[in-house]
């Protein structure tokens, strides 16, 4: 494991590269969710980048601006910057001596997998994996359609969890299709979601199925939420997620 930070609109991302035993390897560049950080929710991420260079894939953890270790304000968070973010974080990792760059693939959790999505309908990319896929977060098109505004109308923000949603992250999410916005990746794609997470509901996952069709692998965890919160859910989510991007890329 090596540090690889790089800069994005004057901030430094901080971030860390995962390789195998052997050179140049394919890579796989995971993007963290919403006021998360490189390590994901209980390490998880690490744990990912540890099965993939297991397999003969590097990995690269990076932490998006405001959040972790890397620069920037959280205030200032919009899935539009994260996008540039990710898409700078994949040129950083494809320059690296020793990377396949033509064999990068993406994966998301949450906000990061929303981003992912975008970022792989930019940019070829042989596989994408999304943990949790927070789509609802850019599926409103106006303020009168979004529970959160009247609250950042009132207050300037919306209170997520103990974190800030700011008017400038949803202005920003009111131009967004999380659908039409991620069409352009066309190899296989993975998407896991437990059955007790709100966010991932009957209409997200059919939005999904209809983008991505039958290049779609699709695993369900019974009784986990947003967070896969199981020590079990969360072994087969990282060994389901590795194994898919192993063959994938």
């Amino acid at each position: 494991m090596e540090t690889l930070d790089l800069t994005h609109a004057g901030r430094t991302l901080r971030g860390v590269l995962h390789l195998p035993g052997s050179s140049p390897a394919p890579a796989v560049v995971l993007c963290h969710g919403f006021g998360g950080n490189r390590m994901e929710f209980g390490n998880v991420f690490v744990d990912l980048a540890r099965s993939l260079t297991e397999r003969g894939l590097a990995a690269y953890r990076f932490d998006f601006a405001g959040h972790g270790d890397s620069d920037g304000d959280f205030a200032d968070l919009t899935v539009s910057d994260q996008v540039e973010q990710a898409q700078a974080a994949v040129e950083a990792v494809a320059a690296h001596q020793a990377v396949e760059a033509e064999r990068m693939a993406l994966m998301g959790m949450s906000l990061g997998g929303l981003t992912a999505s975008l970022v792989a309908a930019r940019l070829r990319f042989p596989s994408l994996a999304l943990w949790a896929p927070a789509a609802k977060a850019a599926a409103a098109n106006k303020p009168e359609e979004d529970h959160r505004w009247t609250a950042v109308a009132e207050h300037g923000f919306f209170d997520l969890g103990g974190k800030p949603i700011h008017r400038r992250f949803l202005d920003d999410a009111f131009g967004i299709d999380p659908w039409a916005d991620a069409a352009g990746h066309d190899g296989p794609a993975l998407m896991a979601s437990g059955t007790a997470d709100d966010l991932i509901t009957d209409d997200v996952i059919e939005r999904y199925r209809e983008l991505y069709d039958d290049r779609l692998e699709e695993h369900r965890f019974e009784a986990v939420g947003h967070a896969f919160e199981t020590v079990a859910a969360r072994e087969r989510l990282v060994e389901t997620t590795a194994d898919f991007l192993a063959r994938n890329t």
